[in-house]
């Protein structure tokens, strides 16, 4: 299975309703991460399910990531890829589309947890985190059909997508 794993893209530093939860890309954010869908398009497969976090910016994130290389993807909203998420939710998720044979799953949320989930597939290890930077795209593929141990595809930080796209 191949996971792609994706950092939100830069956010507003407060929202209207001074809640975490509702800060938005802002429009460089979103400038950025669409000039990075082209290198993206031609680097992934398309995938069969986005999960992503609840907050604003992460489903902000993920849109952009659906309309540039999976329009038929199926979006899910789930709190494992929140910031406090638990990493152990979201690898048990995963492992639900591997048992599915899903063959492609993407995930958008934020850091630390990505880059501990990131860290955990690479290596097996709870803490030994792998940081993403903003908008950073993440390819791995599973070594096989009954584990999620994985080994990297790439690592595409977004300015180097935008000026391969």
């Amino acid at each position: 299975m191949l996971i792609y794993l994706l950092r939100h893209g830069i956010a507003e530093d407060g929202s209207a309703s001074g809640r975490d939860h509702d800060r938005a890309l802002t429009e460089d954010g979103r400038r950025r991460l669409r000039r990075a869908a082209g290198a993206w398009r031609r680097l992934c497969e398309p995938p069969q399910v986005v999960f992503a976090s609840p907050l604003r910016r992460a489903q902000e994130t993920a849109e952009v990531l659906v309309e540039a290389i999976g329009n038929a993807a199926e979006l899910r909203t789930e709190a494992a890829f929140s910031p406090g998420g638990n990493v152990a939710t979201a690898v048990g998720l995963l492992e639900a589309e591997l048992l599915a044979g899903k063959a492609c799953v993407a995930c958008v949320g934020h850091e630390p947890h990505l880059g501990r989930l990131l860290g955990l597939l690479l290596t097996g290890l709870d803490d030994c985190p792998v940081p993403l930077r903003k908008g950073m795209l993440v390819g791995l593929e599973t070594g096989s059909a009954a584990s999620l141990a994985g080994s990297l595809r790439f690592a595409l930080g977004q300015r180097a997508a935008g000026d391969l796209g």
